[in-house]
């Protein structure tokens, strides 16, 4: 006696295979995506708010004393540096002290001019600013008191100690 199994069972069959092969496509386009949007976004953004290099002579007038992070949201190599400094801004509580500038999209010459004619506070300061793949921007009284670059390279326990020196309003 032999068994048949019904065409149905066939169709039913080929229906969950194509189910499951268009769900893993899926699966991994999404996946895709979402990679390649935070390898070109900061997590910056998620904590502090952004400002474009045209907007920052607006925000000195309404705030004085602030800390302007500058880096590049392509950069691959200070992911994992922001990732933590990230943490340092949030556990001192200074998210609304910090701004954050993306320099993609950017012309990096200009903003140094700019920053180096209009907002430093002496020609040591200026002689710092420099290009870098990530600086750190103290603006006291509407003008860079402060300057670190390379900032990746820093550790975070440092970084805390340098911004406490600074006098960041809650650090």
């Amino acid at each position: 006696m032999k068994r048949e199994i019904p065409v149905k069972n066939y169709v039913i069959l080929i229906l969950v295979f194509l189910v499951t092969i268009v769900a893993v496509f899926y699966v991994r386009d999404w996946y895709n995506t979402t990679k390649n949007y935070y390898a070109q976004n900061s997590v910056m953004t998620k904590v502090v708010r952004e400002i474009k290099s045209e907007e920052i002579s607006n925000y000195i007038l309404e705030n004085q004393r602030f800390i302007l992070y500058v880096s590049s949201g392509h950069d691959s190599g200070i992911k994992n540096f922001e990732d933590d400094f990230k943490n340092l801004i949030q556990s001192l509580d200074i998210t609304d002290d910090v701004l954050y500038m993306n320099l993609d999209g950017v012309n990096s010459e200009s903003f140094y001019d700019l920053l180096k004619n209009n907002y430093v506070r002496n020609s040591k300061i200026k002689n710092q600013i420099v290009d870098s793949n990530s600086s750190l921007y103290l603006f006291t009284d509407g003008k860079v008191s402060g300057v670190l670059n390379n900032v990746s390279d820093y550790s975070i326990k440092r970084l805390e100690n340098i911004i406490k020196s600074w006098g960041v309003d809650d650090a």
